[in-house]
């Protein structure tokens, strides 16, 4: 720990490029016919959110793969990525926290009595994101009763 989804997305063949994105757009998954898929990171966001969008993509990258097809693609994660809503954003946000935070090793902490600040420093994750994942686990209570 942590899982670090750059190495993971070079080992599977992805390049991964820091980009000067709008504001708007955390990141994407950029696919062409015939050549390698490329994750690309908003380089004016933080280390957690860069980590979580990789590992966001990386999700949707995993999604298209199961595709026999070449295919051309472009997935962005955006303000509407975060909100839940469409089937492909809830897969690949699901897929990074699974990822980034796996849930072994998180009630494993909290069992431990670690709180969701220290897991979030651990796991090297947003203490949102890793708040969110809590309380998918059903471990919200005990992380607040810490804090």
């Amino acid at each position: 720990m942590p899982v670090e989804p750059v190495a993971i997305a070079q080992a599977l063949g992805l390049q991964v490029l820091e980009a000067q994105l709008d504001e708007n757009t955390l990141g994407a998954l950029v696919k062409e016919p015939g050549r390698e898929p490329t994750i690309l990171l908003n380089q004016n966001d933080g280390q957690h959110r860069r980590r979580f969008t990789c590992a966001h993509e990386l999700g949707h990258f995993v999604r298209r793969s199961e595709e026999q097809d070449e295919y051309a693609r472009i997935d962005l994660r955006n303000i509407v990525s975060t909100t839940g809503e469409e089937p492909e954003e809830i897969y690949a946000n699901e897929f990074a926290a699974c990822l980034l935070m796996p849930e072994d090793e998180v009630r494993t902490l909290s069992e431990l009595g670690m709180d969701d600040l220290e897991m979030s420093l651990r796991f090297k994750v947003s203490r949102q994101a890793m708040q969110f994942r809590l309380k998918n686990l059903g471990l919200m209570a005990s992380a607040l009763q810490e804090a």
